[in-house]
């Protein structure tokens, strides 16, 4: 399944992107991520793999419901793109077969449009759930207009 949005944020493509490449930074935009856990070290790059937690109060079982792994599997700084991968497969992973988020920062009239484009496979088991994720495109737009508000606040 391909879900994407966009938006323009009235920033510079580099300023965007430095925002965006900043994993530190998800929680200020990702209305389901509390936290950040960087499981490799600094500097961040292609390879590098952190984990994201859910507010312990939006889930009955945080460490499992709301902790997902990630890889940054394709990054080009030069183009403004990077690809996130999911890693994780228990907990709230447990619907996807694989799953990957693209962002792209590219200039624009009046700053920078940034798009958002995920692709995943759900699971077997799960494809009941696919119209559920379908209408996630919403959600996608809705973080990407908080990530907006952040960088443009600034």
């Amino acid at each position: 399944m391909h879900l994407e949005s966009s938006i323009v944020i009235r920033r510079q493509p580099e300023q965007v992107w430095s925002y965006l490449s900043n994993v530190a930074n998800i929680p200020k935009w990702d209305r389901g991520v509390a936290g950040i856990q960087r499981t490799t070290a600094e500097p961040m790059g292609l390879g590098s793999e952190f984990d994201t937690v859910a507010d312990p109060a939006a889930h009955d079982d945080a460490q499992s419901q709301g902790r997902m792994s990630y890889r940054i599997a394709d990054v080009d700084p030069d183009q403004h793109r990077c690809t996130v991968q999911l890693t994780s497969r228990d907990g709230n992973a447990r619907f996807f077969k694989t799953a990957a988020w693209t962002f792209r920062a590219v200039a624009a009239p009046g700053g920078t449009l940034l798009t958002c484009s995920v692709e995943f496979i759900l699971r077997l088991r799960y494809l009941i759930f696919a119209p559920v994720f379908y209408l996630m495109k919403g959600a996608i737009h809705a973080d990407l207009r908080r990530l907006k508000q952040a960088i443009e606040a600034e």
